[in-house]
Parts: structure tokens; C-alpha cells; sequence
């Protein structure tokens, strides 16, 4: 299964539409959001453009929470909200999810995930934890430097990076 992985748009809603259609075109089932929408706009965006489910944490610069949970309750029913930690399972692969690389880290050390993504940094980031996967996908943004985002492969147990 693939899934794609992307974090920190900070309402930058032209690189997310390519995100978005990089996801699409690689026949990506499901999204993980590591957080940092900024705005209740982004949210709009993901939810009309993407029919899949889209998993989301929220991050430190998620500044209407309410707006954007009213939005997934009422408009979005695939704008999946999980707080400020998410644990999910597809096809069997136990994933974890988190804004914060400390956390992700340490959640990677414990040997209970496949894979575990977060966001924050705006950097990104792969590394090999045991036989975890921890996943930094970077920046929608685009402010550290080009954005990108990831696509994460449970067969495989391996992310391509995606830069645009």
C-alpha cells in the first residue's frame, strides 16, 4: 500500500495542490499529515482535492483547531483528526505519527512501529531505528528549501522522496 506522508504547509496552498497531484499520480491510497496547516484553509483544500482518507496530527502552528475539526466534522468526513499523536495500521504496518522529532524518536525506539512520521523541523529527515522507519517528509512550504513530501511504502517498508 501507499501512503503519502507530508507535513508543515503553512497555508501554501499551490505547492500543497502539487503534493496533492504527486500523491494522485502515484496511486497513493491514504495521507498522513504531520501537521502545521496554519490556517483552516488548507484543510478545504486537502479534503475537496483528495478522496482517500487523510490522517491528521496537529502541530504547534495550527492556529483555528476548532475551525478545522468543524470543517472535517461537517464538509470532510476524510480528514481523519487524531490530536496531537496519531497510531494507525494499514495492511498490518503499525505507524506512528507526531508533530515533534523528539517524540518521534523516542516513539521509534520502542520497537512497537513500523514506521514512524513527524514534521516541525521543516528538514527533512530518514533514518533507521531498529527496524523502524522515522520519517521527517520536510516542508510544503518551501521555506528551508525546496518542498517535499514522501511516499511510503508498506510492502516495501520504504519512502521515495518527492521534490518539487
Amino acid at each position: 500500500m501507499l501512503i503519502g506522508v507530508f507535513s508543515d504547509v503553512h497555508d501554501n496552498l499551490a505547492n500543497l495542490r502539487k503534493a496533492l497531484d504527486a500523491f494522485k499520480l502515484a496511486g497513493v491510497e491514504s495521507l498522513i499529515f504531520c501537521g502545521d496547516f496554519c490556517s483552516p484553509i488548507p484543510s478545504r483544500v486537502m479534503g475537496a482535492e483528495f478522496e482517500g482518507d487523510i490522517h491528521v496530527v496537529f502541530g504547534n502552528g495550527d492556529g483555528d483547531r476548532f475551525m478545522i475539526a468543524n470543517i472535517a466534522k461537517t464538509q470532510y468526513p476524510n480528514l481523519k483528526l487524531h490530536g496531537e499523536y496519531a497510531e494507525l495500521e494499514f495492511n498490518g504496518v503499525k505507524i506512528a505519527v507526531t508533530h515533534y522529532p523528539f517524540y518521534a524518536k523516542a516513539l521509534a525506539r520502542t520497537g512497537d512501529y513500523r514506521a514512524v512520521f513527524s514534521g516541525h523541523t521543516h528538514q527533512q529527515t530518514e533514518e533507521r531505528i531498529g527496524d523502524c522507519l522515522w520519517l521527517n517528509p520536510g516542508e510544503i512550504l518551501g521555506w528551508q528549501g525546496p518542498p517535499t513530501c514522501a511516499i511510503y511504502n508498506t510492502d516495501s517498508h520504504t519512502a521515495e522522496i518527492i521534490s518539487f
